[in-house]
């Protein structure tokens, strides 16, 4: 990149050992792009805070800013998107790059990002860079896409345009209004659903109460199932995933699970029939604008259509 650019990685966190977030393994996946890396680490009861001591240890890069999670009256993520605005707000590069604690960065996306990146850079209408969503359902073993798993997303952009978290910290918006942003073509690799039922059940639990809402705690209420939209993975995962993938207790065979058939697999099945003929997706939510030419070229570049409707995150 550009010795004129400097990246500020930001990122939160709480108690992540009770949840099973590979945490400390997606900070340091970013760790390489960034000059300096923020971590926001909520009142944790399970060792979470010391695991953000560690990295401070392993990198003078990294700093960790205790935080308190506030409870009371919480509705619709609003704690998510609060504690990822206190972060982005302690960034001082000129660039921003945001990392959940379930997701990383591949090691072969690293030099995209920067080129990405430096490209942007050079182009005042261009506020940020969109990465592409593998997300990981069961196990490390499988992927799945449909309507209701977004397929890309921008995690890295300009910093002092007024770009703040959208809803539940999924996106970003600038003054509201979509950002505008180039692809890198870099993945980002999403564990959310890698977990046992057991503790999916515990993350629903704990999870529920930022939106304001009581899930079941009867550790059978939830259930791995056989998605339309599932499929083996076959690439690499980073590098940094090596022993965490090792040791994991827990396995995942959709062919043993329950077909799941309802509305909204029917939704997801009439999508990807679409997809698998057409390169765009109808009725897409997006907190961005895909600016469709090459960055070098003229300011004269067709804006991607963009429409909205309701979805479930992950």
């Amino acid at each position: 990149m550009s010795e004129n650019v400097r990246v500020s990685g930001f990122t939160i966190v709480r108690n992540a050992n009770r949840l099973a977030y590979p945490f400390p393994e997606s900070a340091l996946s970013i760790l390489p792009i960034c000059d300096e890396l923020i971590i926001c680490c909520g009142d944790s009861t399970d060792g979470t805070n010391e695991i953000c001591e560690e990295l401070t240890r392993q990198s003078t890069k990294i700093k960790v800013v205790p935080s308190v999670w506030d409870a009371e009256a919480q509705k619709d993520g609003y704690q998510l998107k609060h504690q990822t605005n206190k972060a982005l707000s302690l960034c001082q590069g000129n660039w921003c790059f945001y990392i959940q604690s379930d997701e990383l960065i591949h090691d072969d996306d690293l030099p995209k990002i920067k080129k990405a990146i430096t490209e942007a850079d050079h182009h005042a209408d261009v506020d940020g860079i969109l990465f592409n969503y593998l997300h990981f359902y069961g196990n490390f073993n499988y992927t799945i896409r449909g309507r209701n798993w977004y397929r890309r997303e921008v995690r890295a952009f300009k910093n002092g345009r007024n770009i703040e978290s959208f809803r539940d910290a999924q996106g970003f918006r600038k003054n509201g209004k979509k950002i505008t942003a180039i692809d890198s073509n870099a993945r980002v690799f999403h564990y959310g659903y890698v977990r046992s039922p057991q503790l999916m059940q515990e993350k629903a639990v704990q999870m529920s109460r930022w939106w304001g809402g009581q899930a079941s705690s009867d550790p059978r209420s939830f259930e791995l199932v056989r998605h339309i939209g599932l499929q083996k993975y076959d690439g690499t995962h980073p590098s940094l995933l090596k022993e965490r993938i090792s040791a994991s207790a827990f396995d995942f065979d959709p062919k043993k699970c329950r077909f799941k058939w309802d509305k909204d697999e029917i939704k997801n099945a009439l999508t990807l029939v679409w997809e698998s003929i057409f390169p765009f997706r109808l009725g897409e939510f997006r907190n961005y604008e895909i600016k469709r030419c090459t960055i070098k070229q003229t300011k004269a570049c067709p804006k991607d259509r963009t429409q909205h409707d309701n979805i479930t995150h992950s």
